[in-house]
């Protein structure tokens, strides 16, 4: 069988896989739920697991929609799935690495968004802590511990340095801070549904607004009605 054929099959299982363990594992965790802290835990650990399944399996989808050979292999506690691509352009290049934070914020508007999905539900707050703060440490990580993105010559690792790779260090600047801010605008969204919220957080007087700047990046309003 041709390479590139397998790595297009590779590539359509691990995105299956990513979307079938997002689908079956809160009903396993709904099953362990027995009124118990245990029961929360499992929820709230399924729901980041199936956040970052999703995250991943993002990279492999749009790897194989754009016809990438991706090799993927078990990393570290601090990465814990690693993949290399060999990308023939940058744009294609640009886009896998840049997927899986662009589904983290889609996945977290999603959940905002939708009114039938209970914000409190264990599952869903396991799925918007990684959504919330992976793109913030991520950033964090790039431009200061320098830990899982890391940048040696034409070698690279993380998916911001990627974007680098393929693009230019002031375009993973601004998609770094991009989603970062996505996702600080999302977390105090998500906080204000949550039951244990203080009422002055709450109270719809107070509200926060993001917007595209025409050269780059957002900037973000925060309003007080008197």
């Amino acid at each position: 069988m041709e390479k590139n054929k397998i790595s297009r099959i590779g590539i359509s299982m691990i995105s299956a896989a990513a979307l079938f363990f997002s689908w079956l594992m809160p009903s396993y965790a709904n099953a362990a739920e027995d009124g118990l802290p245990l029961g929360s835990a499992l929820k709230f650990s399924a729901g980041i697991v199936s956040a970052f399944l999703i995250h991943e399996g993002s990279h492999a989808l749009v790897g194989g929609l754009t016809n990438t050979s991706m090799h993927w292999e078990m990393g570290t506690l601090n990465q814990p799935i690693a993949f290399t691509e060999n990308a023939n352009t940058d744009s294609k290049g640009w886009a896998i690495n840049s997927a899986g934070l662009i589904s983290q914020a889609v996945g977290g508007e999603i959940i905002l968004q939708v009114d039938r999905i209970d914000k409190n539900d264990a599952f869903v707050r396991g799925m918007m802590t990684w959504n919330i703060l992976n793109p913030i440490l991520y950033s964090l990580d790039y431009w200061i511990l320098h830990s899982t993105n890391k940048i040696n010559g034409n070698s690279y690792q993380g998916d911001l340095a990627g974007i680098e790779h393929y693009s230019n260090k002031a375009t993973a600047d601004g998609f770094a801070l991009s989603m970062s801010a996505i996702a600080v605008f999302q977390g105090y969204r998500f906080l204000k549904t949550q039951s244990w919220a203080p009422e002055w957080l709450k109270d719809n007087s107070r509200s926060m607004s993001l917007a595209p700047l025409p050269s780059g990046g957002f900037i973000i309003g925060y309003k007080f009605d008197f």
